[in-house]
């Protein structure tokens, strides 16, 4: 007996209707809701966990300490004294 394929078979008139009808009847819209990603959940849940854990503290005293008047250069200022020192040695 030779193999058929499935394209290879005429099809049964009587039958043809009854699978449109069952398929018909199980066929439904895609709807996300129908699909769960336990994997995906539980990801999600870690990741909001680490965010509410490393949650940054309100900006109020800085535990960094401030960078002293000394340390810090006003380059306008060094640049007016270096004119100046410039203007003294050119005068004498």
């Amino acid at each position: 007996m030779p193999i058929l394929a499935i394209d290879d078979k005429p099809s049964d008139s009587e039958v043809m209707p009854l699978i449109r009808q069952l398929i018909n009847k199980q066929t439904s819209h895609w709807d996300s809701k129908l699909v769960s990603d336990p994997v995906q959940d539980k990801l999600f849940e870690i990741i909001e966990a680490k965010r509410k854990k490393s949650k940054r503290p309100a900006r109020g005293k800085s535990s960094e300490p401030k960078a002293t008047p000394n340390s810090v250069i006003n380059i306008m200022d060094a640049l007016r004294k270096s004119v100046e020192s410039e203007n003294r040695r050119g005068k004498r």
